[in-house]
């Protein structure tokens, strides 16, 4: 450790969390006075009380380590934090408001790790947000937090590609691993006065607000390139969801499909219903969208493991011979199949 190591309490809950709390231990010019998450939860089928990700990391590494249901009316711990006098507060998904008493305690500031190019995507499901309206590229963000939702002066910036075949899942995976360094780095520019906070351009904010189970029901009268952002924004979880009948089917890789001359006859592509199951290719399941035919690649019905859907297909319609048979997909339990 550095002779003046840079103090800072991390407060974080997360698994996304891990990689920035890992990164920042191992610096030698930082020292983490403690770490603030939130209480064990219920997990699992069993409901087991669970502790957050982070608290088991922070025991693994021999730091102090405090939870709270609410760090704002929880008075014992605001003086324990003043008494360790930190230059910094570094928050990642922590997910817990901050008042502007907690705000004042480190002597230079609170940073947050935020995941998007702010403004862009300012709130709680950034990441999401991303992939559902189309872009190409997000990131993680460094801002001095301030009251209001993701407002703070930005730091620095890192930028992620965002692929044909990129997911929440390992989106998510790549943007926690970025944080990290790029937390190092502005601790460490700001202390040595080379990182300066510059104010948003708050008339370029856009948002991205929680996304709810119900967000990621699939409706077959959008387009299936929408309906594509939607099956990769979704999957881990909870996953883009579709009914066939009363069965519940999750899924989990999907693309566009190109109509390519000699691909598939016209009259088997033919049908004016969206949710229509065309065919059963090899690599896949076609179906009817409000724009275009999306090519499902794998799915997972209720209480089963993800698989082909070719394999599911095979197995859920005896019949192929004929689109009639193989029925449609649809946005509600329990719609009716075709005789």
């Amino acid at each position: 450790m550095t002779a003046n190591p840079i103090r800072i309490v991390f407060l974080g809950t997360p698994a996304f969390s891990i990689p920035a709390l890992q990164t920042l231990n191992a610096d030698a010019r930082i020292e983490i006075a403690a770490v603030v998450t939130q209480p064990d939860r219920p997990a699992g089928r069993g409901q087991k009380l669970t502790p957050p990700p982070i608290k088991s990391l922070a025991d693994e590494l021999g730091l102090p380590v405090f939870q709270t249901v609410s760090i704002k009316k929880d008075e014992a711990l605001k003086a324990h934090l003043k008494s360790l006098a930190p230059d910094f507060l570094v928050t990642v998904a922590f997910g817990q408001i901050l008042t502007q008493e907690v705000l004042d305690i480190p002597k230079v500031g609170t940073v947050n790790a935020h995941a998007s190019l702010l403004p862009e995507f300012r709130g709680a499901n950034p990441i999401q947000q991303a992939i559902l309206q189309g872009k190409s590229e997000t990131g993680i963000t460094t801002m001095l937090t301030e009251l209001g939702v993701d407002t703070g002066p930005m730091l620095l910036k890192h930028g992620v590609a965002i692929g044909p075949e990129t997911t929440m899942g390992s989106l998510t995976e790549q943007l926690s691993v970025a944080a990290g360094p790029l937390l190092v780095d502005t601790l460490v520019g700001m202390m040595a006065g080379k990182v300066y906070p510059e104010v948003q351009p708050h008339e370029l904010a856009t948002h991205a607000p929680k996304c709810q189970k119900e967000d990621a029901i699939l409706n077959w009268q959008e387009s299936a390139h929408q309906l594509q952002l939607k099956v990769r924004a979704f999957n881990p979880a909870p996953g883009a969801a579709t009914f066939l009948g009363n069965e519940r089917i999750k899924l989990l890789k999907a693309r566009e499909y190109q109509l390519n001359p000699g691909n598939q006859s016209e009259e088997i592509l033919k049908s004016d219903q969206p949710g229509q199951i065309l065919a059963i290719i090899d690599t896949g399941l076609l179906v009817r969208t409000g724009d275009g035919i999306l090519e499902i690649h794998s799915l997972q019905p209720a209480g089963k493991k993800e698989m082909a859907a070719r394999d599911w297909a095979l197995g859920a319609f005896k019949a192929i011979n004929s689109k009639r048979e193989l029925g449609s997909f649809n946005a509600s339990q329990a719609a009716p199949l075709p005789a």
